[in-house]
């Protein structure tokens, strides 16, 4: 069955608490990344049951919700159910450690173009194989045409980082495009170009090429967003925009060239050197480690420290081993993934894998982890060990990736140079290697298959909540006399139309949430209110009949949209003496406004109800074979 991720978005924002809660979100390649006000409200086995969901992740202060392939299509459901602001893009002030703060940050500005480096790495890859097989001309301007495109984005990499690193850090994004841009200006690449010595007032500048690096105008963007907040601060509002900009570029270009880009290039050549020292000592031992932890990294959401490492390794050396090794770790979770697909007797289980098998080859291995290796746990452990197997063979064929690239099969030439076959025919052993071996081991050792855990994981499911056969009470919002909406005085929801349940003539003007819920809705003339329960039943507090006629006059709501609320909270109040004085039939309408097929409304109180007391059950009706 098709996944409705408008569906997923509204549960998912119901879930972690409304829009109230939920400061900020972002994605990467397989995952929404929340930023939550009040982590400890969300309930993350609710979460993880919702249809789309593969599981979830706390790490580096954020609530990271894996979706897979369709997160884009997730992310953009949700993005229009809430309201963020780019200042609240940051991690809220919590305890978090400097590990997770970075790891944030990074995740935060690499995630979103990190598909366009890898396009223009896959084409990079592809016009090495022409040249080694003489079938473009590298003097014609087809190839030339060609070639810049696929370094443009590396080239320009600062102006990439700016543009999410100025969402990251709250600064006006145009300012810090024009302080990368400056940085790899063709006139200051003239000048470091002729290894011209310069002074800024008096001050010798070291000529450094910021073409290809990360750490410097991470570390400047960083910087700027506190000079900007000050200039934002003191100036006058009618010349604010026009000076604090002017402000902010004139002090940060200087400053970075003089301090902050030596200082940054410094620590991006550091933390390179220390990987590739580490390398250089055992490359094989590098391997074991790479393809034995990678996909544990992933599992906590550290793998993006990496990502400095490696594309400084493409800028300074040309090339990167880590990813090579990486590779391995790679293809040994999807071979173990489809020794489960081979194993397993469980039908549900072998829809899971496959899809996960095929969605890991082309290099996106949540769904493998999560769905399938993770949840049974002695193929991750296999898969770990296939991994490090193939990393070691990698190692020792001295294997390199060419060009930026997450592994998986389409990324291949990027593995690839004329010259350096040796070590491409050691990439493809070593990839062939670690998902055959996570293959056979995870078929050889096997897992503990629990089908009737599965069952029951399958029945508490969040969308198969309400099970055939099964019935879940609702409370009644108000106390009083309990009427079928089939009689109530208003042909619209006496039709039956807008949905099933029960009208209740009030005893009194309070109105209080049925069940633990999320406000979905709530009318400008406040008398109506829109609910969706924890068990996902969307209903219908309508006070009074024709009541809109009164725009809000006699009543009096105490929520509001995307507000989580609790059982017995009172959420709203009407007069209702003042109701019938004017003339208006007070009756409350209760009702589920989306029925399945196969589920109905059943009233259980016929009489009088009091406020919270069972007044009606949803039940589902079973469906046999062939039906």
């Amino acid at each position: 069955m098709a996944i409705d991720y408008h569906k997923t978005a509204e549960m998912l924002v119901h879930e972690l608490g409304g829009n109230e809660n939920i400061s900020n979100v972002s994605h990467c390649a397989t995952r929404l990344r929340f930023i939550l006000k009040d982590e400890s409200i969300v309930n993350k086995d609710k979460v993880a049951k919702i249809p789309g969901v593969i599981t979830t992740v706390s790490a580096g202060g954020q609530f990271q919700v894996v979706i897979g392939n369709h997160v884009k299509d997730a992310y953009n459901f949700v993005t229009q159910m809430i309201t963020t602001d780019d200042k609240n893009a940051s991690t809220p002030n919590k305890k978090t450690g400097v590990f997770s703060k970075i790891i944030d940050i990074i995740s935060s500005i690499f995630a979103p173009f990190l598909y366009t480096l890898a396009a223009c790495g896959i084409l990079q890859g592809i016009l090495g194989i022409f040249v080694a097989l003489n079938a473009v001309d590298v003097n014609g301007g087809t190839y030339r045409i060609l070639n810049f495109i696929s370094w443009t984005a590396f080239t320009f990499l600062p102006v990439l980082i700016a543009i999410t690193a100025s969402k990251k850090f709250g600064v006006n994004t145009f300012v810090a495009v024009v302080i990368a841009c400056a940085l790899v200006c063709p006139d200051y690449i003239a000048m470091v170009d002729a290894g011209e010595s310069i002074t800024f007032l008096g001050i010798p500048v070291q000529l450094l090429s910021y073409t290809s690096t990360v750490i410097p105008i991470i570390i400047s963007i960083w910087i700027a967003s506190y000079i900007e907040r000050f200039f934002n601060k003191i100036l006058p509002l009618v010349i604010r925009n026009l000076f604090s900009a002017m402000f902010t570029i004139t002090i940060m270009v200087p400053l970075t060239l003089l301090v902050f880009g030596p200082i940054g290039n410094l620590i991006g050549g550091a933390i390179g050197g220390a990987y590739n020292f580490l390398y250089n000592l055992s490359p094989v031992i590098a391997g074991i480690i790479v393809g034995a932890v990678w996909e544990i990294l992933v599992i906590f959401g550290v793998h993006w420290g990496i990502t400095p490492v490696t594309v400084g390794n493409y800028a300074t050396l040309g090339y990167d081993t880590f990813t090579a090794l990486q590779a391995s770790a790679v293809f040994s979770l999807v071979g173990a993934t489809f020794g489960v697909f081979f194993k397993t007797k469980s039908k549900e289980m072998k829809r899971v894998a496959a899809s996960a098998g095929v969605t890991g080859l082309f290099g996106i291995t949540e769904p493998a982890i999560y769905g399938v290796n993770l949840r049974l746990k002695k193929p991750m452990i296999c898969g770990c060990i296939a991994g490090a197997v193939g990393g070691a063979i990698a190692g020792a064929f001295n294997s390199v990736s060419w060009a930026y690239n997450m592994p998986g099969i389409a990324t291949l030439p990027a593995y690839f140079r004329a010259g350096h076959v040796t070590q491409f025919i050691g990439l493809l052993i070593s990839i062939v290697v670690s998902f055959v071996l996570g293959g056979v081991l995870t078929y050889i050792v096997g897992f503990n298959e629990d089908e009737e855990k599965e069952e029951e994981y399958e029945k508490n499911s969040f969308e198969n909540r309400i099970a055939s056969g099964d019935a879940l009470k609702i409370a009644a919002p108000v106390s009083g006399k309990v009427l079928s909406v089939s009689d109530v005085k208003d042909e619209v929801f006496s039709s039956g139309v807008l949905g099933r349940g029960v009208g209740i003539i009030p005893e009194e003007g309070k109105v209080y949430a049925p069940f633990d819920c999320m406000v979905e809705m709530v009318s400008d003339t406040k008398h109506a209110i829109g609910l969706l329960s924890d068990e996902g039943i969307m209903t219908l507090i309508h006070m009074g009949i024709n009541t809109v006629n009164l725009d809000g006059k006699g009543f009096s709501v105490r929520v509001k949209k995307g507000e989580r609320i609790k059982k017995g909270d009172l959420i709203a109040e009407f007069e209702k003496d003042f109701l019938i004085k004017e003339g208006y039939d007070p009756t409350v309408i209760f009702i589920v406004t989306e029925l399945g097929e196969d589920q109905s409304v059943e009233i259980i109180s016929s009489d009088r109800v009091n406020a919270l007391e069972s007044v009606m059950e949803l039940k589902g009706t079973e469906v046999k074979d062939g039906e």
